[in-house]
């Protein structure tokens, strides 16, 4: 585990895979597994370096005021440092799961032809009117292709998902059957699909 400074604390996040692979990948996730390899299998399949951010509320915080000084403005400011100084001189794809994924969203625009590649897995859209009004334009200056996974019995849905593809400039939406989700609660997550999510943040890195 390693940190990065963040605010008046630290950022943990831990690097797996390929160093010094041409091609790097920011994943961004909250909770206890945030940091931990999403399917080792499925990684050593890919010539890429992983870096893996485990995120929490105060991290997330006002994430539609992005350019001010809020905790999610800030946030997305750290991570782009972390890339610099971990990824620099690499092509970039961001993941983001959940609470997570508009976080993603923000790097991805602030970072612009950086990322080339986005992947957002069960996010919900913006909960109410101002809030859909705030962070609609910031998905204008998205310029990596994207793609939106929901599913499940999760509570990210097909109305989430077609907010996003509506608003990102380049995006495709996957929606995953409960029956096909290899998971205990039959909601859609980072790990349960892994494997399409890399294959499309990390395009020509799998091994052959």
């Amino acid at each position: 585990m390693s940190r990065a400074p963040w605010l008046d604390g630290e950022l943990e996040y831990r690097s797996f895979g390929t160093p010094g692979a041409p091609r790097a990948v920011l994943v961004l996730r909250t909770g206890d597994v945030s940091t931990i390899d999403p399917d080792v299998r499925i990684t050593s399949g890919f010539d890429v370096r992983i870096v893996a951010v485990g995120l929490d509320a105060p991290e997330l915080e006002d994430p539609p005021a992005f350019g001010g000084h809020t905790p999610a403005g800030l946030t997305v400011d750290a991570l782009r440092t972390l890339l610099e100084r971990e990824a620099l001189g690499t092509t970039v794809g961001v993941v983001g799961e959940r609470s997570a994924g508009p976080i993603a969203i923000h790097l991805a625009a602030a970072m612009g032809d950086v990322v080339d590649r986005l992947a957002i897995v069960g996010v919900e859209s913006p909960s109410d009117p101002l809030s859909r009004d705030e962070h609609a334009p910031l998905l204008d200056g998205v310029s990596a292709e994207t793609l939106i996974i929901v599913g499940g019995s999760g509570p990210a849905d097909a109305i989430d998902a077609e907010w996003y593809r509506g608003r990102l400039p380049s995006a495709r939406v996957e929606e995953i059957h409960p029956d096909d989700l290899d998971t205990i609660n039959g909601h859609v997550t980072l790990s349960a699909v892994w494997g399409s999510v890399l294959a499309h943040v990390a395009p020509g890195a799998e091994r052959r």
